[in-house]
């Protein structure tokens, strides 16, 4: 058995450190063209301003990231005590980084299910990264669906921009509306379905696939109904993450000299996650998201340049936290090297005592 499973075992690994090496690779390129277009003079300039807040801010995107690893660790109980919270940790710090580095943000989602895997069921761990998706979108649509109707009752929007906000919604809450009812059937198996009629793979390996991911679809539909301890605890996870999120927000632009309106607030949480969302084409919104926040702060009754400064300031605390997520990714590289090479030296020992006897 030992002499059979190693080749395919060997494979596995190599395949994964490969994926991870390149991954690396590309969010490194990516974080260097990121630095370069910061514009470091004015970016540093508006750090000095604040001070010692951008540190505390900083240091509340970490414990958000902290808790985020704790939502996807409890989403896969009870396999959850077959991996530390610690290796969770490193692969959500790893896969967030690829994901703001990276264009469409769903790289890191592959990159965290690579370093996963090997520690866990990956059915369990597919089903964990949806999840934990699922309810940060959900909670983000639920913020928006409340937000921008008070924002109407607090800001005078022109047409223009009431016409745009309205296509958004048209366009978002039917695709929410199919997202449900993808979940209640199956989302992995619809997903397989619809590949399947494509005519991209053949009948058999549909069916195996379907075969191999009800437990998926299962423990997904726990997020509509039946939810178990470690759901109900996941999503609470998820909140908390995105509480500390917001007081982060609101710390910086109060540090960076802005007056906390309502409207101001609830425009960042409601308008602010479309702009956000919309941005997501290209790494960390470039342009895109300068724009729309100069629109959207220039309306809620601050000026379109703080707008930009604060973008900046965002997108500087969100290159901190992705520099520190690459570092643990390869650490945590390294690490399995080690332990693997460890590994394979064991098993040649062994094979050689079983050849001796």
């Amino acid at each position: 058995m030992v002499n059979g499973d190693e080749p395919a075992e060997s494979e596995r690994h190599l395949a994964s450190h490969i994926f991870n090496f390149a991954v690396m690779m590309v969010g490194g390129v990516a974080l260097w063209w990121m630095l370069s277009h910061l514009g470091g003079a004015e970016f540093f300039g508006q750090l000095r301003s604040i001070g010692w807040w951008f540190v505390v801010v900083v240091g509340l995107d970490l414990v958000a990231l902290c808790m985020d690893a704790a939502a996807l660790n409890t989403f896969m109980r009870p396999e959850a005590r077959m991996i530390s919270y610690w290796r969770v940790l490193g692969a959500q710090a790893s896969g967030r980084a690829i994901n703001v580095l990276t264009p469409g943000g769903a790289l890191g989602e592959a990159t965290k299910l690579s370093m996963l895997v090997g520690h866990a069921p990956k059915t369990r761990v597919l089903s964990s990264l949806v999840l934990l998706n699922l309810t940060q979108v959900y909670l983000s649509v639920i913020m928006m669906c409340i937000g921008t109707p008070i924002m109407f009752l607090l800001v005078d929007i022109p047409h223009s921009l009431k016409v745009v906000i309205a296509l958004g919604f048209a366009i978002l809450i039917p695709l929410m509306i199919l997202l449900g009812i993808m979940i209640h059937r199956g989302a992995v198996t619809t997903v397989v379905v619809l590949v399947r009629r494509t005519r991209l793979i053949s009948a058999e390996r549909a069916d195996s696939w379907k075969q191999r991911l009800v437990d998926v679809d299962r423990h997904i539909r726990e997020l509509h109904r039946k939810r178990s301890a470690g759901t109900w605890k996941g999503i609470l996870w998820v909140f908390a993450s995105r509480l500390v999120s917001t007081v982060a927000a609101m710390i910086l632009m109060d540090a960076a000299g802005l007056t906390l309106s309502a409207a101001l607030v609830i425009g960042t949480l409601s308008v602010g996650v479309l702009i956000t969302w919309g941005a997501a084409v290209i790494p960390m919104g470039i342009g895109l998201a300068d724009g729309g926040n100069y629109a959207l702060f220039d309306l809620v009754g601050a000026t379109g340049a703080t707008g930009v400064v604060i973008t900046m300031l965002n997108r500087g605390r969100t290159v901190i936290v992705a520099i520190l997520g690459l570092l643990a990714m390869a650490a945590i590289n390294v690490a399995n090297r080690v332990a693997q090479a460890r590994i394979d030296r064991k098993l040649r020992a062994m094979r050689q005592r079983l050849q001796a006897r």
